[in-house]
């Protein structure tokens, strides 16, 4: 019999709030929207006088804005861009600069500020934005060139840092207020100070928000007012194009954190994963403001909504690639005898580099484990990999800190890291591991939950929750439970199975149905009990204009007092669900 056990002693969503959060209510519901980034407006005044001074010498400011290719980098990238374009016509210097974005190609130069991408550059100024802070060789040789380079960046920084002319990184120093920015909430208060045009300003909040969330940074402080004014803003239409053409596309109604998190970050994301230069087909759609008044909008319009066509598929393309490596690594558990193992290090020879992360994300939370997935790098002399923790284990300190001889480079952080290996010494690292003192994770028998509700209680917790939200990294989403949860047949049924394969089921519960994704078996194999006891989420579907509420299913059992039904009660009742 499962164990439904409650966290603590937190009696209200408001404490329970408190105690995610780690804040005082009123800190949380107040949020200072501007806090104190060192180094900001010396960024924007160097950033502004370099032009300035261009345009007194009659002089062209070459301006290269160097980005990442996930989610985070490219809508940075997208950000900085528009304000500075944006800046430059306001100001009549627009004929004294050329601005361009360069974005890292994942496959064939790795991440970051390069050697070789200053090799690409004589002269002018290189703004790094979501990079820059690790890459002190790269800032070296450009201004060993007398190029100027101003780093925006939110990577935590080594003992040494860049050489650059000004670093905004609210790690460094320890003057900043608030230290949890992305890369785009960062390009966002640049472009904050550097420009008035309040409409597009407006839409490149929209584009801080998508990444904040899509960045998995804390959504408490300055990054929650900044999501929950990006979600009023798209919902009322004001975006660029380029995202407008995307919504519409995924055809998404009411736009939730949960859809940037969800839907529309993996989409970003996706291009970057699967092509060496995609994240470049991303930066042109979010960054595209069309003119309504020009002669060739229509024309220009068709070509957005099939750039946003495009990169849906490509998502579509990389869940099928990651679902496939998904399916081999369960195999290869067992062929290469991981199964025992504390840390899984799988060798995968046909996995996608750019989803090595999302496999290894998926399979330790399925294992219970930190996960390291390896591949071929492209030019085929190395192994790549990218791995995630589970649990407490610290993936760089506990794991690779003690194997790095075994490495040509590593890096990461407690949760994430990514590597490069000779092949032959792949068994080398996977014996040494096997040696450290690594505990092995069971799953917690009993299942926890924070609130316990009644049925009539229901419908007020979406109220609170919309007070509460956006949920996420830094304010997780309360767990409920509810017991006795009964079901009551819609045109006959009880639940309906669905998904492509069937695997997932809808409970016709009251007073909202309740959702389990991949939970039909389970189900069916409890003889489908018409009451039950459930730890769950709640959530809202927008289609057609109409609201729908959903319980989430996180874990149920049937009911204690659940009645035993008759062998012919089970039999009517699954003939009635069949047909």
């Amino acid at each position: 019999m499962k164990e439904y056990t409650k966290r603590d002693s937190c009696m209200t969503m408001e404490e329970v709030i408190e105690r995610n959060t780690g804040m005082s209510l009123k800190a949380f519901l107040t949020p200072q929207p501007n806090p104190y980034i060192h180094n900001m407006d010396r960024a924007v005044y160097f950033f502004k006088k370099k032009v300035n001074d261009a345009a007194e010498k009659k002089e062209i400011l070459q301006i290269k804005i160097v980005g990442d290719y996930d989610a985070d980098g490219m809508n940075a990238s997208a950000i900085l861009y528009d304000a500075i374009i944006s800046y430059l016509k306001a100001n009549s210097l627009a004929e004294y600069a050329e601005v361009s974005v360069r974005l890292p190609r994942r496959y064939s130069e790795g991440y970051g500020l390069s050697e070789k991408i200053i090799d690409e550059s004589e002269s002018g100024l290189i703004i790094t934005v979501d990079n820059g802070i690790a890459a002190i060789d790269a800032v070296k040789k450009a201004k060993d060139k007398g190029i100027d380079v101003i780093i925006l960046d939110h990577h935590l920084g080594g003992e040494k840092l860049p050489c650059a002319d000004i670093i905004v990184d609210p790690h460094c120093e320890g003057m900043s207020t608030f230290k949890h920015y992305c890369g785009a909430g960062l390009a966002y208060r640049f472009a904050e100070m550097l420009i008035t045009n309040k409409d597009l300003l407006d839409k490149l909040l929209v584009l801080a928000g998508i990444a904040t969330v899509a960045d998995v940074v804390p959504l408490i402080g300055a990054n929650r007012y900044l999501v929950r004014q990006s979600l009023k803003l798209i919902n009322r239409g004001i975006a660029t194009s380029g995202v407008l053409a995307l919504v519409r596309k995924m055809r998404l109604e009411k736009i939730t954190a949960e859809d940037y998190g969800y839907k529309i970050g993996p989409v970003c994301n996706a291009s970057g994963r699967l092509l060496d230069d995609g994240a470049m087909d991303i930066f042109h759609l979010l960054s595209q403001e069309l003119d309504v008044f020009a002669l060739d909008y229509d024309e220009q319009l068709l070509k957005l909504h099939a750039l946003a066509d495009t990169v849906i598929e490509r998502n579509i393309d990389r869940r099928r690639i990651t679902e496939e490596a998904l399916e081999r690594s369960d195999a290869l558990i067992s062929q290469q005898c991981l199964a025992d193992d504390a840390v899984y290090i799988i060798y995968d020879t046909q996995v996608s580099e750019g989803v090595m992360g999302i496999v290894a994300g998926k399979l330790a939370e399925k294992y219970m484990r930190p996960v390291i997935v390896f591949a071929h790098a492209q030019d085929g002399e190395k192994l790549k990999g990218s791995g995630r923790t589970y649990g407490n284990i610290h993936l760089k300190n506990q794991v690779l800190d003690p194997c790095k001889e075994y490495f040509f480079a590593y890096g990461g952080h407690a949760g994430a890291a990514g590597m490069t290996i000779p092949e032959k010494n792949l068994m080398l690292f996977r014996n040494k591991v096997r040696k450290l003192d690594i505990p092995v994770l069971y799953r917690e028998k009993r299942i926890l939950y924070d609130l316990e509700v009644t049925k009539e209680e229901i419908p007020e917790l979406y109220e609170k929750m919309e007070f509460f939200a956006p949920f996420g990294e830094g304010n997780p989403e309360p767990v409920f439970f509810i017991r006795n949860l009964e079901l009551s047949p819609v045109r006959g049924k009880f639940y309906e199975q669905n998904g492509s394969d069937g695997k997932s089921i809808k409970l016709f519960t009251m007073p909202y149905p309740s959702s389990g994704y991949q939970m039909a078996a389970e189900y069916l194999l409890m003889d489908a009990p018409k009451k039950i006891d459930m730890t769950f989420e709640v959530y809202t579907i927008y289609s057609h204009g109409k609201e729908h509420r959903r319980l989430r299913m996180l874990d149920f059992c049937a009911s204690k007092n659940a009645e035993t039904e008759t062998s012919f009660k089970k039999e009517l009742s699954a003939m009635l669900n069949f047909m």
